[in-house]
C-alpha cells in the first residue's frame, strides 16, 4: 500500500478540521470533491480536502475525508466505523506515526488512531478516489 491511514474522532465540522490541520500541519487543504459511495439502500457523500506538494523532487499528498455521514460510511472496520473522519498519507511525506503525535495538540480533535488501509474497510474506495484524480490530472494535462 502506498499510503497510511490515521483516523479522526471529531465534533468539528469538515471544512473546519481542514481549516485546524492547515494551522497545525502547516497544509494547505483545500475542498475537492464529494465522494459518492454506493450504500445498501442510498448513495452517501463523503466530502474529500487534498493537498498535494509537488515542491520537492518527489511529491507527497494528503486527504482529509468525512468516514461518517447521516447516510454511510466509508471505513467499516478495526473501529473505523466509530471514527468521523480519515487523514490518508501518501508516500514520501512525514510518517503517519508523526502525524499521529501532532494530531493529539489538537482541542478539536477527541480521538485519532492508525488504521491499517488494507483492513479498515475504505481501500477499494480510497483507490477509487486515487483513480479519480489521476484521471482528472491526465485530463487536465491535455487540454
Amino acid at each position: 500500500c502506498d499510503f497510511e491511514l490515521i483516523g479522526i474522532g471529531s465534533h468539528l465540522t469538515p471544512h473546519r478540521l481542514a481549516w485546524e490541520l492547515n494551522g497545525l500541519l502547516g497544509l494547505q487543504l483545500e475542498f475537492k470533491k464529494i465522494l459518492n459511495i454506493p450504500q445498501r439502500k442510498e448513495t452517501s457523500g463523503h466530502i474529500v480536502f487534498r493537498f498535494l506538494d509537488s515542491s520537492h523532487s518527489t511529491s507527497f499528498s494528503v486527504a482529509l475525508i468525512e468516514n461518517r455521514t447521516p447516510e454511510g460510511i466509508l471505513a467499516r472496520f478495526q473501529g473505523a466505523a466509530q471514527l468521523d473522519y480519515l487523514l490518508q498519507i501518501g508516500e514520501n511525506g512525514v510518517p503517519g506515526k508523526d502525524w499521529l503525535m501532532r494530531l493529539k495538540t489538537c482541542p478539536g480533535i477527541v480521538y485519532s488512531q492508525m488504521l491499517d488501509p488494507l483492513h479498515s474497510g475504505a481501500m477499494e474506495h480510497l483507490a477509487l478516489l486515487d483513480l479519480a484524480e489521476t484521471s482528472s490530472l491526465h485530463l487536465e494535462g491535455i487540454e
